[in-house]
């Protein structure tokens, strides 16, 4: 009698439904946040902080909400991140561990960042104008401002990572894992401004991109 013998099949990726709405929460809820919060404008390629200070004193409440948002997104971009690393990982599993351990550096960056902001909020309202730019610039040059921006970098790269893996993965568009990629990088390295069309418009791509996937994969389901 002949053996038949199996041979191992990749995974169809599943997501659930929770999963396939945090996805498409995380570039939601950052494009709300950046809409509410002051970007870093600059001026010459140089922070202006008394722009951003007056703009923030003048509301401090919109800021302090998208202090808040910002902060959602951060956790939920890591999240998405280890929803995006379940679907790469059926065929590129260490693609999907270098890309999800990068892009929580990024979901990190992106949770840093929104204690500035909150920060800035507190400094906008001191009487002291002139004190409290010297401190913001004492702020921005400090050392974990510029660690707040690496890990950015880190988590942008993270996402190129895994939209190189849902390319791979043959079961995403491949339309949709670039749109991904480009979106979540996009997210991390805009973070910090200096338009507010500029950090936005990365966030809605980011957000075509993710509910694209999200889509994707539960009809792959």
């Amino acid at each position: 009698m002949s053996q038949i013998i199996d041979r191992p099949q990749v995974a169809t990726p599943r997501i659930t439904r929770p999963q396939a709405v945090a996805l498409v929460a995380a570039p939601a809820v950052a494009v709300l946040a950046r809409l509410l919060t002051t970007p870093w404008y600059q001026d010459d390629n140089e922070p202006d902080d008394a722009r951003v200070l007056t703009e923030i004193a003048d509301a401090v409440g919109r800021n302090q909400v998208g202090a808040v948002l910002a902060l959602l997104s951060g956790v939920l971009f890591a999240v998405a991140a280890i929803v995006v690393a379940q679907i790469v990982r059926a065929r590129s599993p260490r693609v999907a561990w270098a890309g999800v351990v990068l892009a929580g550096f990024g979901a990190f960056g992106l949770a840093l960042f929104s204690a500035f902001v909150a920060t800035f909020t507190v400094i906008a309202e001191h009487d002291d104008r002139e004190a409290m730019l010297e401190l913001m610039a004492q702020f921005t040059d400090s050392p974990i401002s510029g660690v707040s921006y690496l890990v950015l970098i880190l988590g942008a790269l993270g996402w190129l990572i895994l939209g190189y893996g849902l390319y791979r993965s043959k079961v995403i568009a491949r339309a949709a894992a670039v749109l991904s990629a480009l979106g979540g990088a996009g997210v991390m390295l805009t973070t910090p401004g200096p338009l507010t069309s500029f950090i936005t418009g990365s966030a809605v791509l980011c957000l075509l991109g993710f509910a694209w996937v999200a889509v994707a994969a539960r009809r792959r389901s």
